[in-house]
């Protein structure tokens, strides 16, 4: 494609600063816009990039802020028109962001690359992992829509469009490739995050905290041995400091979920579209008791242990299009779960949840979906003293 001509560079730089390409602006900016726009070389990536830094400083009086960042480019697009300076545009936009966006912005590296995440399940994972911080007057998942609405007005991710059904409506979303490396990288500086498998394959630390596994049998299985090996000393890898294990694109049994019991500090485990999890495993993981988050959503596990009462401290537990049927009582036990999610791949319609009695224990619910009252009253009074619940529905 060739590069955008200086026009419409320009009103794709006013919209994302401005918020549309026909809004006014202080006249001030208007030399020094156009010294940026010709460093940009025309591609809408690194436009949009700079944008994200200059959305805070659209004011009158914000001249001295531009200068420093139209100086900070130096000629870096126009001596490298291509990958090299766009990187170093990308990564400007990044350096940009509050301490607070910049962990959250680095959590996108645990998806591979093009990969479509849902919001409920990005927000609770970041409130699980503990990047998002009480606000006077929010809750913290509205703290963290605030954090997502901020990336997405930076330009720093993108919407994928929704996933809808009769009664459901998803928002997703992603990052764009170039952005994604970059992150990829800062993550590896900071040691943020450990990546094995597909083209990150060999990419780990020896005290790992956030793990994410891409799909690639040879790596799991290899990462398995040296957890293995690393317990008897003979490897440097130690699993007993992951807070945080991704399953990524797996399509079969794999030796590292027979050791899950090692993961003992574990507090986020997604296993979405993993195929080769089994009721055993689930088993496994009911054994881990700092667990926030849980998701086995679209795989054939059909049944969930008692012992899924013993993780007091989950707060998301993501029971979508699996095999299940029911959940036994010992789930009232969960006390500070927020947001269960129930529903059977093979009759997504016919499948429901019958709460038992004592739900109304479970006083931190905010979202309860796909449930059935059976014929007792006394399990509509229990919803009802839910008085933190804001998602419900459908109900039987």
């Amino acid at each position: 494609m060739e590069p955008l001509k200086l026009e419409d560079s320009k009103k794709l730089f006013i919209s994302g600063v401005f918020g549309s390409m026909d809004a006014t602006y202080p006249k001030e900016f208007e030399d020094v816009m156009g010294d940026i726009l010709k460093k940009c070389g025309g591609l809408p990536l690194a436009i949009v990039s700079i944008t994200s830094v200059l959305i805070g400083y659209k004011s009158p009086g914000s001249k001295d802020k531009w200068d420093r960042v139209c100086k900070s480019l130096g000629s870096h697009m126009e001596i490298h028109p291509t990958l090299e300076g766009m990187k170093y545009i990308v990564t400007l936009s990044y350096n940009h962001l509050p301490h607070d966006l910049k962990s959250c912005m680095m959590y996108f590296n645990i998806f591979p690359e093009d990969y479509v995440i849902r919001k409920d399940r990005l927000l609770n994972r970041w409130m699980a992992e503990g990047l998002v911080h009480q606000k006077r007057g929010l809750t913290m998942w509205e703290v963290a829509e605030s954090y997502l609405s901020e990336l997405l007005s930076r330009n720093m991710i993108e919407e994928a469009g929704h996933l809808e059904g009769h009664e459901w409506r998803e928002q997703r979303y992603r990052v764009h490739d170039m952005l994604l490396e970059v992150m990829v990288s800062k993550s590896l500086e900071a040691n943020f995050l450990s990546l094995h498998g597909g083209r990150y394959k060999g990419m780990l630390y020896d005290k790992i905290r956030f793990l994410s596994i891409h799909a690639d049998t040879e790596s799991v299985d290899s990462v398995a041995k040296r957890n293995v090996k690393g317990r008897r000393g003979e490897d440097n890898l130690n699993m007993q400091h992951v807070r945080s294990l991704s399953l990524l694109q797996l399509h079969r049994q794999h030796k590292l979920l027979k050791n899950l019991g090692n993961f003992v500090l574990l507090r986020v485990l997604d296993l979405e579209d993993c195929k080769g999890v089994s009721n055993k495993h689930v088993s496994y993981a009911c054994n881990l008791y700092l667990l926030r988050f849980l998701s086995l959503r679209r795989t054939n596990v059909s049944k969930v242990p008692r012992q899924i009462g013993n993780l007091q401290h989950l707060q998301t537990l993501d029971l979508a299009h699996r095999l299940l049927t029911e959940l036994l009582e010992t789930i009232t036990k969960l006390e500070k779960l927020k947001d269960i999610r129930f529903s059977n791949k093979d009759d997504f319609w016919g499948t429901v949840w019958t709460m038992p009695r004592g739900i109304n224990k479970m006083k931190a619910l905010h979202v309860l979906c796909r449930v059935c009252l059976g014929n007792d009253s006394k399990v509509a009074q229990d919803v009802d003293e839910l008085d933190q619940l804001q998602e419900l529905g459908p109900v039987w």
